[in-house]
């Protein structure tokens, strides 16, 4: 997860990305786009779901003290059985009330779909990186058929603090992507 808030992000995609960048670039609902390419009915696997305290890395880019709880939601969003993106999704804990608590009980249902319903939050950065897959940020993905991941993370802000919600592109998505430009 510290992988997360590191210099390693850019504002711009990385020159490695090729049939990645329309994706990154997307700034509308990824799932939507994603339920688009699906062959098979459009899945959200959860890996991790629970709350941690926040360590200090993170207390800064998401508005909160250090120690503070977050939920760290982990998921692959599939087609059928193959995973297309894995999303990690850290959400403080004092955010979650009112119109927001229906978050710590998400279950299967995509975040995605919440957050692009939901008017008053809104996208204030979206950052770019290409992370190798042996980073511990990975270990809970089925193993990996790639050296590394290319994803984007954005901080939506309008809840009482911002969420961070990170995405990467993994192989099985390409196959998808033909004619689809993700946009």
């Amino acid at each position: 997860m510290k992988d997360l808030f590191t210099a390693t992000w850019q504002t711009m995609p990385p020159q490695t990305a090729t049939w990645q960048t329309p994706w990154l670039l997307a700034i509308g609902s990824l799932t939507q786009r994603l339920q688009q390419v699906c062959q098979h009915e459009f899945k959200v696997q959860v890996l991790k779901h629970e709350f941690i305290s926040a360590p200090i890395f993170m207390s800064e880019d998401l508005v909160m003290p250090p120690q503070a709880r977050v939920l760290q939601r982990e998921v692959l969003l599939c087609d059928g059985d193959k995973p297309l993106v894995f999303a990690c999704s850290l959400l403080p804990e004092a955010a979650l009330h009112g119109r927001y608590q229906e978050l710590r009980t998400l279950d299967s249902r995509p975040l995605g779909h919440w957050i692009f319903s939901e008017p008053v939050l809104k996208r204030q950065t979206m950052l770019f990186a290409d992370l190798p897959s042996s980073l511990d940020l990975f270990q809970n993905l089925p193993t990996p058929t790639v050296s590394s991941l290319l994803g984007r993370k954005t901080l939506f802000i309008g809840a009482a603090h911002p969420f961070l919600v990170s995405e990467f592109f993994l192989p099985n998505l390409q196959a998808r992507s033909g004619g689809q430009d993700g946009a």
